[in-house]
């Protein structure tokens, strides 16, 4: 995949995982215990699972090199 592509593959994937985080329909199970997921309330892990996932993603963005030039260089910089 060309470094474009990936960048906005990157991008694309951060954007799922923040706004999975952010999801305000999380609220309508706010006060259940139950279901656990790893043993944990519902809600905690809810945000643990997804935690794991920017994580993951943030790791490969690093091990790809994703930002790795400044935003605002020249282009003959790059």
């Amino acid at each position: 995949m060309d470094r474009k592509r990936r960048k906005v593959f990157i991008i694309i994937l951060l954007v799922i995982g923040f706004a999975a985080i952010e999801l305000p329909g999380i609220f309508f199970v706010m006060d259940k215990v139950y279901p656990f997921i790893f043993g944990m309330p519902f809600l905690y892990g809810y945000i643990f699972c997804w935690w794991m996932y920017l994580c993951a993603v943030f790791f490969y963005g690093y091990k790809t090199g994703w930002g790795k030039h400044s935003f605002f260089s020249n282009k003959k910089d790059r």
